[in-house]
């Protein structure tokens, strides 16, 4: 009974175009409760317990409201530990699929976890988070979880204590922190004809004062009113296009990413 508007996708299709528009990366709106949902509410997806309650079940609840279909299916994930706290990414990668003979087959997704570490230590702490993209099948009766085809450095935040005195006060100009952020994005890239679509990776690195470096020892620095602003590191911030390869199962970086662990480990 569950998606029954997927159910229609598995019928033949009268046509089928020689090229299929180019993948979007689709972005999820509010549904019911805590649900994210495709506009048209044909999908919903939910995390149980909300942000921030690592002890919620590690489940991912689906479900197709549109249809006038309550029922949900609870699907477990591989993620989460007392320590880590799970959210939904709030975006969906459609995968279109055609059988050898012309058959438009159910839809499948790619659905994002977003895993997050958090320490606390003295005058500061931060969090770091990792993406997870996982397939999902929504053919009627077998919805399901599939293998990860991503795991990728995503998100951190992180706020370093920097004063230790009142002449440190006075020498970084009450800038007593210094802060670190790491963020990384997901876009449609061209199509390469593979089995999955191929998607652009982006990632911002910045760093608060400007001079400020995490490898070093900062509070001894005396700061200019020019030094207030953000830095953004050019080797952190960069842009590649990932590939699925069906030998591994998995998305692969067009080149190698670099270590960036100085803004992404908390």
């Amino acid at each position: 009974m569950l998606l029954p508007i997927l159910i229609a996708a598995a019928q033949p299709a009268a046509a089928v175009p020689d090229a299929a528009p180019d993948p979007v990366v689709v972005s999820l709106v509010a549904g019911e409760g805590e649900a994210q949902c495709l506009p048209d509410r044909s999908l919903c997806l939910e995390l149980p317990g909300g942000e921030g309650n690592v002890e919620a079940p590690r489940h991912l609840l689906v479900s197709s409201p549109a249809s006038g279909d309550a029922e949900k299916v609870s699907l477990a994930l591989p993620y989460g530990s007392d320590k880590q706290t799970l959210h939904l990414w709030p975006k969906l990668v459609p995968v279109s699929r055609t059988s050898e003979d012309g058959t438009r087959l159910p839809p499948e997704f790619l659905v994002g976890v977003i895993e997050e570490d958090r320490a606390m230590y003295s005058g500061g702490g931060g969090s770091g988070g990792r993406l997870h993209l996982l397939r999902l099948g929504t053919a009627p009766h077998a919805i399901r979880l599939g293998d990860e085809v991503l795991d990728v450095v995503w998100g951190s935040s992180l706020m370093i204590r920097a004063c230790f005195s009142e002449q440190d006060m006075k020498d970084r100009l009450e800038a007593c922190h210094d802060e670190y952020s790491f963020k990384g994005t997901l876009a449609a890239a061209p199509g390469d004809g593979g089995e999955l679509p191929s998607l652009t990776y982006r990632s911002f690195a910045t760093a608060y004062p400007q001079t400020s470096r995490r490898t070093e020892d900062n509070s001894n620095r005396k700061l200019k009113k020019s030094d207030l602003a953000q830095w953004t590191d050019p080797e952190c911030s960069y842009t590649r296009t990932l590939h699925y390869n069906p030998a591994t199962s998995r998305y692969e970086m067009d080149r190698a990413a670099p270590d960036c662990s100085v803004y992404t480990t908390p």
